[in-house]
């Protein structure tokens, strides 16, 4: 049974999903948004202006009548840290971090290279950045391994794997956090930036001397499976053990091994689009898998392929809107009973969001 505080919850955050789009906005012009009563945009809206959560200026529009008060978002508000864990070809360890507004604005940007990256390095780099950012409102971190209940399993960095990542970052902050796969970040800023919203789009990223994965989002929402290791294909079965496929997909034979796995997604998942990643992958490479493809499938059913250009920016796209979408799930036990997202979420094994 749905109560009057979620749905203030509930109108509050479609407001906050208007505004973080950017722009400025009088109660008239968010109640023709929302379908909000013209009361009801006001009463919240003045909510969030006493928050500090938005700024209210009284204007004069087309500098005639009794003026009306236009809101925009306050950047100083609130902010998201994203840190992206990755790992070079020649085992150099990486931890990007960018403070993000809750309009996406960059406010800061570093690089750290380092030889071993342990937990302990990560949650310092967080406590250095909450001190100096006290604004922070949501951690989101990328790494390159799954993430089982908050536990870093199969990681290409050694020295995380099977470190309870969620738990020891939560026993020093209280700031909210969510910890994925990388992948699943790349594909969700692509999908985003592309203006998708039913369609299905895969990512294949594969990089030389690491196993290859793929991620997909599917009608908005990011396939998880029960452990977060869907799209893990780099352990799917070709005959040859891990360390072989490794070595292969690092050569010409490419193409060959990361084919099965573009087989097994279209096959599966039948999907509108197949975006490459990572060093493995240029347009001859593509074309081969588009060939090998084309033996063993329809050619009606294999989809479009292309590079995804500015991966980097793909990714820190996939937290901003991963954090977002966070920020404005709906009370999960209005969700349970009632949500067209938890149909999808159920059908795909993904659910994520926190008590309210």
């Amino acid at each position: 049974m749905i109560d009057s505080s979620d749905v203030r919850k509930i109108n509050i955050n479609r407001i906050r999903t208007l505004m973080w789009r950017g722009g400025e906005f009088t109660k008239l012009s968010v109640a023709k948004a929302t379908g909000f009563s013209v009361a009801t945009s006001n009463t919240l809206l003045n909510e969030l202006a006493n928050t500090g959560e938005i700024i209210g200026e009284k204007r004069h529009l087309n500098g005639v009548g009794r003026g009306s008060i236009v809101y925009r978002i306050n950047e100083q508000f609130e902010s998201i840290l994203c840190l992206r864990i990755d790992i070079s070809s020649d085992e150099i360890r990486y931890l990007h971090c960018d403070i993000l507004s809750m309009l996406g604005k960059q406010l800061f940007k570093e690089t750290k290279q380092y030889n071993k990256l342990d937990e302990q390095t990560v949650i310092h780099t967080i406590l250095e950045l909450i001190e100096q950012y006290t604004n922070i409102s949501c951690i989101i971190i990328g790494i390159c391994g799954i993430v089982d209940e908050g536990v870093v399993y199969m990681s290409d960095i050694p020295e995380l794997e099977g470190i309870p990542l969620e738990k020891k970052i939560a026993s020093v902050t209280n700031v909210p956090l969510y910890i994925a796969y990388d992948c699943q970040f790349r594909v969700y800023g692509e999908y985003k930036r592309s203006g998708y919203s039913m369609e299905t789009l895969s990512l294949v990223y594969a990089v030389k001397n690491v196993l290859s994965g793929t991620a997909s989002v599917v009608e908005n929402i990011i396939l998880n499976g029960r452990n977060g290791f869907a799209g893990m294909t780099g352990y799917m079965s070709f005959d040859i053990d891990r360390e072989e496929l490794i070595k292969k997909v690092a050569t010409n034979d490419a193409a060959k091994y990361v084919a099965d796995s573009v087989i097994a997604l279209i096959t599966i998942l039948n999907p509108n689009e197949i975006v490459y990643a990572g060093n493995v992958f240029d347009a001859k490479v593509l074309e081969e898998i588009r060939q090998i493809c084309m033996k063993k499938l329809p050619e009606r059913i294999i989809p479009s392929f292309r590079i995804l250009e500015n991966q980097a920016t793909c990714y820190l796209d996939g937290m901003y809107y991963k954090a977002i979408e966070i920020k404005t799930e709906f009370p999960k036990r209005f969700i349970w009973k009632n949500s067209d997202y938890l149909k999808k979420a159920r059908k795909y094994g993904h659910f994520t969001g926190y008590e309210n």
